[in-house]
């Protein structure tokens, strides 16, 4: 952009403008220090020797009919260019997000619904593990379902018992089980949030496997290390599998931009915050499974680097 010259009066600073944009010459206008002063300045340096000639002549002749006309002649050439510049914004078609924004609301796809159910079910069944005497069926769901039949626990001191008597999906199953309604009502919460994203993301498939991953290394080392390094056989809850879910999106999201979608960052300090108070004893009031949510979100980070490699792009 250079400058062409300094203009007293904004009649005539507008005649010459006007003037110069009919002859496809566009300038940029400021005013001056002086209150009546106009800088004018040709944007294209390349049209710099043509406004000049045209300034020449205007300067000569300021009240030629052709300086008055070339206001209204401008106002319609700015009119046209803006309704081009509308209609190529129409035309502008931007790449779809790799993610679709039914990933975010509508119904729960069917394994994050089945996973709910069969939590909201069970704990129900169960009385929130605690089921009484009375209760057969509550009894025989924590018999088969905890980490360890506790029975055998108490008897052997061995939280590995019933895993080495083949009854391998007890790596699994606590995670269907709750302590409290509470427990229960924020782990559904999250898991349908986070549930649906990565379910749809990836697809009923890879997000049973992500699930089942995240599961083996949430459950083993809580069931297995001992009470002195936060082990226990005795948790329920799915809330290792979500704080893996929350790995995994949190990492997946951040190697793959592209896929348009971020975890908000209070979400990284409310994760932050439980492990920290959770291992730090304080919230004794609150037992919690620290291990599993430590090992679910390492898990969950660990798959979610892996799958943000493009190879693993079920949309690629």
């Amino acid at each position: 952009m250079r400058h062409l010259t300094t203009i007293t009066g904004k009649s005539k600073a507008e005649s010459l403008v006007a003037y110069l944009l009919t002859l496809d010459i566009p300038t940029h206008v400021e005013p001056t220090t002086d209150q009546n002063g106009w800088d004018i300045w040709v944007r294209d340096e390349d049209r710099l020797e043509i406004a000049k000639k045209e300034f020449q002549q205007f300067s000569a002749y300021p009240e030629d009919a052709k300086y008055r006309q070339a206001v209204d002649h401008a106002k319609v050439i700015i009119k046209e260019k803006k309704q081009k510049s509308s209609e190529r914004q129409k035309n502008i078609q931007f790449p779809p997000s790799r993610v679709s924004p039914n990933l975010f609301g509508g119904s729960l796809p069917p394994l994050t619904l089945t996973l709910i159910i069969l939590c909201v079910f069970l704990g129900l069944v169960s009385n929130f593990s605690d089921p009484g005497r009375e209760n057969m069926l509550g009894n025989f769901v924590m018999k088969q379902l905890m980490f360890v039949d506790m029975k055998l626990y108490n008897l052997t001191g061995d939280a590995a018992a019933s895993l080495k008597q083949g009854e391998l999906w007890r790596i699994l199953t606590p995670a269907f089980l709750h302590g409290h309604p509470i427990h229960l009502l924020f782990n559904m919460l999250s898991l349908a949030s986070l549930g649906r994203f990565t379910e749809r993301l990836e697809g009923i498939g890879r997000f049973a496997v992500i699930i089942l991953i995240i599961a083996i290394g949430s459950h083993l080392p809580q069931g297995l290390m001992p009470i002195k390094w936060f082990g226990s056989p005795n948790f329920v809850g799915i809330s290792g599998v979500v704080f893996g879910l929350l790995g995994y999106l949190g990492m997946k999201t951040t190697l793959r931009p592209d896929l348009g979608f971020q975890l908000p960052g209070q979400v990284y300090i409310m994760t932050a915050l439980i492990l920290v108070f959770g291992f730090s004893g304080s919230m004794q009031d609150f037992p919690m499974a620290n291990l599993a949510h430590l090992g679910g979100l390492v898990s969950g980070v660990a798959i979610g680097f892996i799958m943000s490699d493009r190879r693993f792009d079920r949309r690629s």
